[in-house]
Parts: C-alpha cells; structure tokens; sequence
C-alpha cells in the first residue's frame, strides 16, 4: 500500500547546537516526527553575540520561537570609528528595515536564542509533534543508503532522513565521504563580553545605547567589532588579529585569556576600546580556519546543514543566518504532503541545488571581508564593484521563489 501523502517522516538530527535545533523546530511545524541525538551530556550553548539579519530572523518568526523572550536588540546603524582616536568617521544606518526587509535586525547572545530554540523545539506547544532530545549520543558510523546511525553508546537509530548538523568539526561530514580541505587563516579572534552595569561605570554607557555594531579597522587583518545583545544588558566584542602574533595553533574557539593579553594584543588601539578590554568578561581565543566548499552535501538518506555543510567566516555576520535558512528550507521541501511532488531522494537533491549555490556565494564573501570591510554586506554597494555581495541580495532574499524555480525545472 503507498504511503499516504501527508505520512510523517521519522527525522535523526545529528547535533543540538543552533542550526539542529532550527532545523528541528522547522520540521516539527510540518508534522514529522524529529529526534535530535547530542553528543554531550547537555545541549547548551556557548559565545557571545549572533547577528540575525532578515533572512535568519524570518524564519524565527514563521517557526513561532518567542523571539522577544530572547531579549534581542534591534539594530539601527553600522558605525565606523577612527583606530586609534575612536571618533565616529562614517555612520551607515540600516534606515526602516523591518519596512524593507519584512522583520527587524535582531542581534541575540547565542545562549539566548539558543534557550529558545530547545523550548520551542521541545517544550513550548505549537503546531506539529514536540520533538524528541537524546543526550550522550555521539554518532560513530553512518549507513547513509539504509539511513542508519550508530553510536558510541552502543545504541543505533534509523530514520526516513539524517540531517547532520554537528558544527564546523563535523564527524557526520567524514562519514558520508567528505574529506575537507582545511587551510589555517591569517587571522584569529578573541571575543568577550562585558555587562552593562560594568560600561555604566567605565563611563562606556554609550556603546550600550547605540543599537549599532560598531567597526575599528578592518582594512586588513586587524578589526574590532561590538554589539549589543540581550536587551543591552551585554555588549559583546570580536576582536580580529594576525596569527603570526601568538602562533596559536591550539583548535577551538573557548580558548580562555586574559584581559591583559587581550589588550596587549593591539597596541595603538583607541583607548576607551583598551579600558573595555581591561575590564571584559569570558575572554576566548579562537583560532580561524577557512574551508573550500565542499564537493556535495548530500548523499543517500544524509544531508549536511549550517557549519557542517559550509563553514564561513564571521565577518558577514551570516554563519546562524545561513544556518537558519538551511532550515527553512529543509522545512519548506519536506512539506506536509511532499510525497504528492516527489521522493524523499529527490528532495535532498532539491534542499543541495537550492541551498548550495547561495551559501557557498556568502562563505566566498566572508573570506573577502575578512580583511577588507568593504566587502561586507552592508559597507558594501554593487555599485562600488559590479557582482560584490549586498545587503539587498542577503535580506531580501525570495527563499520560496527560488524553490519554485527549481520546482519547475524537475
């Protein structure tokens, strides 16, 4: 007897982090039954700020997550400051965005949308089955035709589909034959935060009111970048340097310091900027790869998803955004009745065609702005440079017009 058209799909999801999670929350909303296996004993969450621009955060608000309860700002402007003096040299306000682009710049800390995707994942009532958390379970082996998992507990599941979303260092990935190739960055990265009531009394309160993220450098290696983030009562910092500097070799990116080599780290630096550091909390080193684009995402019953399919950069502010888009997609393909349009096998195929020009595009980008601000979308204009990547493209990006484009071409 065939299956009914509205059938739900039994779905393994490989990792808790946020682009597991989204991806769960969107194939709840379309009924299917969704299991997310996390390696460690806890699905948290670590870092500090996440910016989601339109085309992260639209899927945030289709999905129902509580979006206020993550205690986003709203960002209104880009600020430029002088290197070393820290005046204001150049302002670029974002002007109307939720007019322009359907929903507001959200800037969230990770923790925070991270506590919302597991409730609404799991916990919050909604449309669709909650899902299903199983910790300590770390995936071993992969039967990608049979659609079977093994793991280093000794259980084993099966699933209809295998979403694999366990991060840039991706076992998954390996394991349906896909060997990365991996070059060590010029550049690594501290980030910190500090609170609020801490820049009050440094007399910094001003870099809480901004509702910006705010630029030091940038033409080159060196680039300091702040925001604001759960409902500024924490600013967050990415702070961008040589490798050279230090050498780190170490992989990771909670590589504890101290704040005095954090400021030791940029000599010449704007003062105030200095004085935060000084004073800044959870101070990580992060050593910066970049990865070529990957040959395929897909392979049998197995698709990749957010830093396990494309790795990128963060200096477009886009890694969670594309994350989050991988999702929707996964969500919009696998529809209720999918079955009436196509296979489970044609899907995937479907979610790679869709998704895979258009992240690999931003991860090219990101490589380019990682010393040249004026490739970032936002500082950037396709009318400086013809093909450059815009604000508009990302945002204003039509997900469901591109699908039904490539609909029509099956």
């Amino acid at each position: 007897m065939p299956s009914r058209t509205d059938s739900p799909l039994n779905i393994a999801i490989i990792g808790a982090g946020l682009g597991g999670l989204s991806a769960a929350v969107g194939l709840r909303r379309q009924h299917h039954i969704v299991t997310v296996y996390e390696r460690y004993d806890f699905a948290g969450e670590v870092g500090a700020s996440l910016s989601a621009a339109s085309n992260g955060s639209r899927f945030l608000l289709q999905w129902g997550v509580d979006i206020s309860a993550a205690k986003p700002v709203i960002l209104k402007k880009l600020i430029m400051h002088d290197w070393q003096t820290g005046q204001v040299q150049n302002t670029y306000g974002l002007g109307d965005y939720k007019a322009k682009f359907g929903i507001d710049y959200n800037n969230f800390h990770r923790i925070d949308i991270h506590q919302q995707l597991l409730k609404t994942a799991f916990d919050a009532p909604g449309d669709g089955p909650p899902c299903t958390l199983k910790v300590n379970h770390k995936a071993i082996d992969i039967d990608a035709e049979k659609g079977i998992i093994q793991f280093e507990n000794g259980a084993s599941a099966s699933a209809d589909l295998i979403i694999a979303a366990d991060g840039i260092r991706s076992q998954s990935r390996e394991l349906i034959g896909i060997t990365p190739q991996v070059q060590r960055s010029t550049s690594c990265c501290y980030r910190c935060i500090i609170s609020a009531p801490k820049l009050r009394s440094l007399g910094l309160s001003d870099y809480i009111n901004n509702e910006a993220i705010e630029y030091w450098g940038g033409f080159g290696i060196d680039k300091i970048v702040m925001s604001p983030c759960s409902n500024g009562e924490v600013v967050s910092c990415y702070c961008f340097y040589p490798a050279e500097y230090n050498d780190l070799r170490e992989d990771g990116w909670s590589i504890s310091a101290t704040p005095q080599q954090l400021v030791d780290t940029f000599p010449g630096l704007d003062e105030r900027m200095r004085l935060l550091m000084l004073n800044a909390e959870d101070i990580k080193m992060w050593r910066l790869y970049m990865h070529q684009p990957y040959p395929y995402w897909v392979k049998g019953r197995v698709c990749l998803l957010g830093d396990a399919a494309h790795p990128m950069m963060p200096d477009q502010s886009q890694g969670s955004c594309m994350a989050f888009e991988d999702a929707g997609a996964l969500g919009l393909i696998f529809h209720k009745t999918f079955r009436e349009e196509y296979s489970i096998g044609d899907g995937l195929a479907l979610y790679e065609k869709l998704r895979k020009p258009r992240a690999t595009r931003i991860q090219e980008a990101s490589f380019k702005a990682r010393e040249n601000l004026n490739e970032r979308i936002g500082w950037s204009s396709s009318t400086d440079q013809p093909g450059k990547l815009t604000i508009e493209e990302v945002c204003g990006y039509d997900m469901m017009g591109n699908l039904e484009e490539l609909k029509a071409k099956l």
